[in-house]
């Protein structure tokens, strides 16, 4: 009888984390991490844990053993990370170390998320093997995160996410959450358009996840996103049409400062979208566009799963 593995979600009180443990629990056995906000999840052992006190981590991973790691801890917000940048580099770099130094005796798979800011948004549709120069502090973080990963363990996998999107876990609203609740409102809602990226649903980054427990290899990068490339401005107006909400109270932020511009006098929009060509044919994850993925997240709300 095959044995039920442990899987170990730092940061599991999270949008990412709190997805991550409803799809697993089921076939493992399951425990998260909190900081400072508990939250509980049938099925699923939740325990705190603060990565700046080393000794509570060792505590923790000596406890569990876990056989998986999946690291989803941290802000993955380059506004606050370039405020930040020494919290930033702690939480991204810093607490995935201290996981594998303590647990390095038994060397379970470790699953680290990573996104495209490792990027310096130049050009988009980055594949694995391309260049990493990071654009800004959480790409940094996220550079040095990855470069120990890779150099400490014998079994890892790197996941590039794209921004993701999908309902809140109850205790916190997404992001999606704010703009569905604005919009029912009738409120207007400024958002930023000068960044393109590959908005991709949650759920499809949980069955990445999945497979690779399952089947993954003992070392590998992947990307995950959409086939689309759009601003956060471009997919609020997206998300408000499929949604039937009124797309004229999405209007672009506006700006402190006016966008670089290229020889031709046009503004120079940074794109961090991400190639999944490669994690489509090892893992035969089906890529979506947007209007598929916007389609398939309201079959989910109006079925209630």
């Amino acid at each position: 009888m095959k044995r039920t593995q442990g899987v170990l979600i730092v940061g599991g009180s999270g949008f990412i984390g709190t997805h991550l443990a409803l799809k697993l629990r089921d076939e493992h056995k399951v425990y998260l991490t909190f900081n400072s906000r508990s939250i509980q999840i049938p099925g699923v052992t939740c325990l705190p844990l603060d990565l700046k006190r080393e000794n509570w981590v060792k505590r923790v991973i000596y406890m569990i053993q876990p056989d998986v790691v999946i690291f989803a801890a941290g802000a993955n917000d380059p506004a606050w990370s370039e405020v930040n940048p020494r919290d930033a580099e702690r939480m991204h770099a810093g607490g995935p170390s201290d996981i594998l130094n303590t647990s390095i005796t038994w060397q379970p798979k470790f699953i680290y998320l990573s996104n495209g800011y490792t990027f310096d948004g130049l050009k988009g549709n980055y594949k694995e093997t391309d260049t990493l120069l990071p654009a800004n502090a959480l790409g940094k973080a996220k550079v040095a995160g990855e470069n120990f990963i890779r150099g400490k363990s014998l079994n890892y996998n790197l996941i590039r996410v794209s921004p993701l999107f999908g309902r809140g876990n109850g205790r916190r609203l997404s992001s999606l959450d704010v703009l569905r609740i604005k919009l029912e409102r009738n409120e207007r809602i400024e958002v930023p358009h000068t960044e393109l990226h590959g908005f991709a649903p949650v759920s499809g980054l949980t069955d990445l996840v999945s497979r690779l427990i399952q089947v993954g290899p003992k070392k590998g990068i992947f990307h995950y996103g959409g086939l689309s490339r759009v601003s956060y401005y471009e997919f609020a107006k997206q998300f408000a049409k499929t949604f039937g909400y009124d797309s004229d109270l999405v209007v672009q932020k506006q700006l402190s400062q006016a966008l670089p511009t290229n020889r031709y006098g046009e503004p120079l929009i940074a794109d961090f979208s991400l190639n999944c060509t490669q994690t489509v044919r090892a893992l035969e994850i089906k890529p979506l566009l947007l209007q598929e993925s916007l389609d398939l997240f309201q079959q989910e709300m109006v079925g209630g799963t």
